[in-house]
């Protein structure tokens, strides 16, 4: 796992947890985190544990993204579909670059993908399309089972202005998956590197700790997969 420290260390991360810790209604944030695996009663308290481990590591890297300094960390998840979409709305989009990454249940019905959340709500494409303002330019890690099985629902994140996607065909671990976008960001933060580079190396990374990336290779992108998200 390659981690990396801002030059100014440990007073620049304890500076950017601060303002993580202290946001308030009038910041305008850069990205968004949603923790709602955590919240379907499913898991255990070592299994959350983990997510939410992974959840800090991913925070670390994004704050070395100069766009990047206040993050909205759902971290009992969204209360509902729309209200993960309005969150989406609120993030500041005059920056180049602002990332959006959620771990929950996902499915697909009728050759649509779909993403699940507490309140037993369901986000659709036409949920998307109803529901969230034009973006210029935004990177989504939806980490949840079938989220990209069927293109419906990333496609319509690019057609409102994402510039790129990224979600599993089929059914993921879940542990695994947070140990792929804990890595996955862990490499996509350095300068320059493509998101398709860093889902490379993430699957690598759960396949030398588990012995089998089988589920977390099995991931598409929609839209620029040659996107930097540090340049």
């Amino acid at each position: 796992m390659l981690r990396k420290f801002p030059m100014n260390g440990f007073v620049c991360v304890m500076s950017a947890l601060l303002i993580l810790c202290t946001l308030t209604a009038s910041a305008t944030p850069d990205a968004m985190l949603d923790r709602s695996r955590t919240q379907f009663g499913d898991l255990d308290a070592t299994t959350i544990n983990y997510i939410n481990a992974r959840f800090e590591e991913v925070i670390d890297d994004l704050f070395l993204i100069s766009d990047i300094s206040i993050i909205y960390d759902y971290q009992s998840g969204s209360l509902s579909d729309y209200d993960f979409v309005n969150g989406i709305n609120q993030l500041d989009d005059t920056t180049n670059t602002n990332i959006v990454l959620i771990h929950t249940h996902g499915g697909s019905s009728l050759f649509s993908s779909y993403l699940c959340f507490k309140d037993d709500s369901k986000l659709y494409d036409s949920d998307v399309d109803s529901w969230m303002d034009l973006r210029d330019g935004s990177f989504i890690f939806a980490g949840a089972c079938k989220s990209a099985k069927y293109t419906d629902l990333g496609n319509e994140f690019i057609d409102k202005g994402f510039d790129a996607y990224f979600g599993y065909n089929d059914n993921v671990y879940t542990t695994h998956n947070a140990l792929f976008y804990s890595n996955f960001f862990d490499l996509a933060t350095f300068t320059n590197v493509p998101v398709s580079t860093a889902a490379l190396y993430a699957a690598n990374q759960v396949k030398q700790e588990y012995g089998d990336d089988t589920s977390v290779a099995d991931y598409r992108f929609i839209g620029d997969s040659s996107l930097c998200l540090r340049t």
